[in-house]
């Protein structure tokens, strides 16, 4: 038997950081396999006495989902038929990678996104939360500095897992609608979590390659929602009048097929689609028809490769899950284009010059994008029984008692006017300048984190508002709440006292007996690996602890789309009165500052690409796109690319809808910039790009007395060794996961997800 080294509590908090923060990337990727959710536990049907293969899905689902007020009551079909049917006819559909196409995909960076957010709950169930060491009544928490905004959000936990915090919470919630009457420590929390969920926003929209294309599919999906319908439905006073129309707004379907039907002439036939199968199915068609027409035009072009070689790459959209797999592992070993593997094991001529070869790589990845596209719309709008459908139908059933109660306690008419108002407010923010336009200086400056923090502070007096009134005059779905967000917390609990600071809470001995299972010289192997993530961990937060000073600390923006004088189409269109203005100094400056050339990220500012805002969430989320493998580029092939490889980037920005002239410019940027491998790309743990800048360098001089404390945060990154990706460099963990998960996943499957 071989002799067990005693990991330190770093150790044991770097063990637990790795393992988890793949496990659950690897359970959401697993989603691709048809038949994944036979092997996941409930709600979905399982084999007797067997464990999940998806351990930490499957108990945050159980914990949290699954005693939702309202979704508890949900019948078994609605999970068992109608979830299951469309998430296993999405895997069946054989949707792209993003090896095949060269880039980054939406679904991917979606997926990976989640994965960063989720893996932080996933980790405070399985291993706890520390209680508090020792109680400070009365303290005092200053809105203005971000250490007491995190030591807030922190101590906030700790009272709401161990403590009487969410009790209190709701009670003052029935009592006020203004954040400024609750107390200190929940303004500072709140002020806190409105920051995070701005740098997210801005990671998602500004900084991801994908987030202009994300953009438009929303803007194109708000725009084609009836919300003067919507509020004239949510008008009637009657509840089941209310509930019944709204029903036959978003889902009943008028077509000849339906009627049929419905007289017993025709069975199981596609009977249409209704409101919201059309406005999922016309987004994604307004993309397929710019794709298409990007397609024509490589087809028509005199240098493009031959008809016979097109063909087969159409036609590889529509082979097997093995054949892609066949042929991916075959571009891989043997350094090959994935557009050169599927040509060798045709019978078309392999051979392609560089432009061709550019060419056919960009209408393999537009006939796939095509071919996602047309399959996401015949499972959700075209599948017959329609899952889709049902399942909404189940849930509004299901909810039914709530939102009786809620439709009494709120004016819910005005709660979408709010809603419709932010997204729109939103989307203006988001929206990038064209960078085809030759009018500079009057282009929209690229948006920081702090006008997206400014965004949400307009806002935020609306969701208050529903608050207070749902616990004010809804008490009983209040007290549903309340005790649910009770229950909830106390799954953070931690089960001993003896698991308070040991780096990975309950499972700090199962991962010492886990480690202890290899042999010696291998956990010597991996323990130098464990100390410098630990040092990694420390430094991201450290990072982050900096970006939201500066975010704190920053001068407040004059950004157009949050000029309320430029701003007059977003008014409301009822009589409510409006949010109030947030309160300086709550967003970061796009101006020019004195210390521009020893703050690298205040200079980014200036040449239109903005900083990351605060979380350590958005380097696990860049570290996940990073860690995406990648056709190799090029007639010549080479290395498998990673995500975060400039061509790759640069490929990824190049969106279907921002039409013809956007992306050929891409596509020649991309021939004329050489790819280099993942592990030559720049810094995307810390600043990575924005999808597209703003070349705008005019200078304001009324703005050259920027804060003293912004310039004071800005330098600190530098300082900490935290500007540059070189200097906060991720170890590489892959000798601790090839060791470690197998066996780590079999032992959360045992230990939380046993029927």
């Amino acid at each position: 038997m071989s002799s067990s080294l005693e990991l330190s509590s770093d150790q044991l908090h770097a063990l637990f950081d790795i393992l988890s923060h793949n496990e659950v990337n690897a359970e959401i990727e697993d989603f691709r396999i048809p038949g994944a959710l036979t092997t996941y536990g409930p709600p979905f049907e399982i084999p007797p006495n067997s464990s999940s293969t998806s351990p930490s899905l499957q108990t945050l689902v159980s914990r949290f989902i699954l005693t939702l007020p309202g979704l508890k009551n949900v019948a078994a079909h609605f999970w068992q038929r109608d979830c299951a049917s469309l998430i296993d006819d999405l895997a069946r559909s054989e949707l792209s990678e993003s090896y095949d196409k060269g880039h980054i995909g939406i679904r991917k960076t979606l997926a990976t996104a989640i994965s960063s957010l989720i893996e932080y709950p996933a980790r405070g169930v399985l291993g706890g939360f520390d209680p508090p060491s020792s109680e400070a009544p009365g303290k005092q928490y200053d809105l203005d500095k971000a250490d007491d905004l995190q030591q807030a959000f922190k101590d906030v936990l700790q009272q709401g897992v161990y403590g009487d915090m969410i009790g209190n919470m709701f009670a003052r919630a029935a009592q006020t609608d203004k954040l400024s009457e609750h107390p200190q420590i929940v303004q500072a929390a709140h002020q806190y979590i409105v920051v995070n969920l701005a740098s997210f926003m801005h990671y998602t929209l500004i900084m991801s390659p994908k987030g202009q294309g994300l953009l438009t599919l929303i803007d194109h999906a708000n725009k084609l929602i009836p919300y003067t319908i919507i509020r004239q439905t949510l008008k009637i006073g009657n509840v089941a009048s209310m509930l019944n129309a709204m029903m036959k707004v978003v889902l009943a379907k008028m077509s000849v097929a339906s009627v049929t039907n419905w007289m017993g002439l025709t069975q199981s036939s596609d009977e249409g689609m209704n409101l919201m199968q059309e406005i999922i199915s016309t987004v994604l068609y307004w993309d397929i028809r710019d794709l298409k027409s990007r397609a024509t035009k490589i087809e028509k072009s005199k240098d493009s490769p031959s008809k016979e070689q097109l063909t087969v790459l159409k036609q590889y959209t529509t082979k097997s899950r093995q054949d892609h797999e066949k042929l991916r592992k075959a571009s891989s070993t043997q350094r090959q284009s994935i557009v050169t593997a599927i040509l060798s094991a045709s019978l078309a001529a392999p051979s392609l010059t560089e432009s061709q070869h550019s060419q056919a790589q960009d209408y393999l990845a537009i006939v796939l994008s095509i071919r996602d596209r047309e399959q996401i719309v015949k499972v959700l709008c075209h599948s017959s029984p329609d899952h889709l459908t049902q399942a909404v139908r189940d849930a509004v059933s299901a909810y039914e008692p709530m939102i009786r109660q809620v439709h009494q306690a709120v004016d819910l008419s005005d709660t979408v006017t709010d809603f419709e108002v932010f997204l729109r407010d939103m989307i203006k923010l988001a929206k990038l300048p064209e960078p085809r336009s030759g009018r500079q200086a009057d282009a929209q400056p690229v948006p920081t984190v702090g006008d997206f923090v400014q965004l949400l502070t307009k806002h935020q007096s609306s969701s208050h508002k529903f608050m207070h009134q749902t616990c004010k005059n809804g008490k009983e779905v209040t007290s549903w709440f309340r005790d649910y967000a009770t229950h909830a917390a106390n799954q953070f609990r931690q089960q001993s006292k003896e698991s308070a600071n040991t780096g990975a809470g309950d499972l700090a001995q199962p991962l010492q007996s886990l480690f202890s299972t290899l042999e010696e010289s291998k956990q010597r192997t991996l323990l130098p690996i464990l100390d410098k993530y630990a040092i990694y961990i420390d430094k991201l937060h450290a990072a982050s602890a900096v970006r939201l000073r500066a975010v704190v600390s920053s001068p407040t923006s004059n950004h157009p789309a949050l000029n309320p004088a430029t701003n007059r189409s977003s008014s409301r269109f009822s009589s409510r009165a409006s949010s109030p203005a947030p309160s300086a100094p709550v967003s970061r400056s796009n101006s020019k500052t004195k210390k521009t050339s020893n703050v690298p990220h205040a200079a980014k500012q200036d040449s239109g690409t903005p900083d990351p805002g605060p979380g350590a969430f958005l380097a696990r989320w860049q570290s996940l796109l990073d860690g995406t493998a990648i056709t190799p580029s090029g007639a010549d092939g080479g290395k498998v690319r990673g995500g975060g490889a400039i061509g790759v980037l640069k490929a990824s920005a190049a969106e279907p809808d921002q039409g013809l002239a956007e992306s050929e410019k891409a596509a020649t940027q991309q021939q004329q910039q050489p790819d280099v491998a993942s592990d030559e790309k720049e810094d995307t743990t810390t600043s990575p790009r924005p999808a597209t800048s703003n070349d705008n360098t005019n200078e304001n001089d009324e703005n050259e007395d920027d804060d003293a404390t912004f310039h004071d945060a800005q330098t600190g990154i530098d300082e900490l060794g935290l500007a540059d990706h070189e200097k906060v460099p991720r170890p590489d963990t892959r000798p601790v996961v090839e060791s470690l998960m197998p066996a780590f996943r079999k032992m959360l499957g045992q230990r939380n997800c046993v029927w």
